[in-house]
């Protein structure tokens, strides 16, 4: 009886190992999946398109493999697929915001660094629903009872791992910038008194006019504009010399207009 109860727990810790291995190399898995698109990723971006071949000699990886990721990167939004390779979206307006994230992605970093000079402790502060804003998030982290206002449900998600208190703007959930629009987001932050706000568009004419595709979340900006006690725009480069179908507002209702190269 003892040795059948001492074979049965043995028996038991195996399986438990046994799993717990599993599980381990599940998820061993899933991230080099992941690392492994994220490659891909950073070809397309490079070099605009890959084919199948290319892609499995470069990343060691089977054809089969391959499209496996480019059906998954595609199903998400990331890019094109077409007999033998893949394409990158070409306009960064169509890819969801994870991937616009690494877009001029060093550009952004540096024109968030510019915006630090514009916190205080104590501040209230309005992040928009952007790429670009969501480098911000790592400066209010080093500032005193900062409470970051935002529509951008990206935005909380990272304010959140560096335990900033958010309050999220509520409204109709627009999956592909991870955000929150229409009427009950307007009327939210009309309630909203902002210290500063931190925005930018698709758009800097070159007549000074700020525009955006977007109507709804141009909308949204619009609103916290009246209620903001400063507004800080960052443009790109790449956003310079473009009029969009929707008119913000001028850059001298700005407080400040911060593009690189531009003084």
């Amino acid at each position: 009886m003892c040795c059948y109860n001492y074979i049965n727990r043995t028996k038991r810790k195996q399986y438990m190992f046994e799993m717990f291995e599993n599980e381990k190399i599940s998820e061993q898995g899933c991230v080099m999946e992941n690392t492994r698109r994220q490659e891909i990723l950073g070809i397309l971006y490079e070099k605009g398109r890959a084919s199948v071949r290319e892609l499995s000699r470069t990343l060691f990886v089977s054809e089969m493999t391959v499209r496996r990721d480019l059906a998954e990167l595609e199903r998400e939004g990331y890019l094109k697929r077409y007999r033998g390779g893949a394409v990158l979206k070409t306009d960064s307006r169509e890819l969801p915001i994870d991937a616009r994230l690494l877009v001029d992605e060093a550009e952004k970093k540096e024109l968030c660094t510019r915006c630090e000079v514009f916190l205080k402790d104590g501040m209230t502060v309005f992040l928009d629903s952007s790429s670009t804003c969501l480098y911000i998030i790592p400066y209010l982290a080093k500032r005193k009872n900062i409470l970051m206002v935002t529509n951008s449900v990206k935005a909380l998600q990272n304010a959140s791992a560096l335990h900033i208190p958010t309050v999220l703007i509520g409204g109709e959930y627009y999956a592909q910038d991870m955000c929150l629009v229409g009427s009950i987001a307007e009327q939210y932050a009309s309630e909203l008194n902002i210290d500063v706000a931190f925005m930018t568009t698709a758009a800097l004419g070159s007549d000074g006019v700020i525009s955006d595709f977007d109507l709804r979340q141009t909308a949204v900006r619009r609103i916290v504009m009246k209620n903001a006690q400063a507004c800080v725009f960052l443009f790109e480069r790449s956003k310079r010399g473009k009029k969009l179908t929707y008119t913000l507002c001028h850059r001298d209702n700005a407080t400040a207009v911060i593009v690189l190269d531009e003084e």
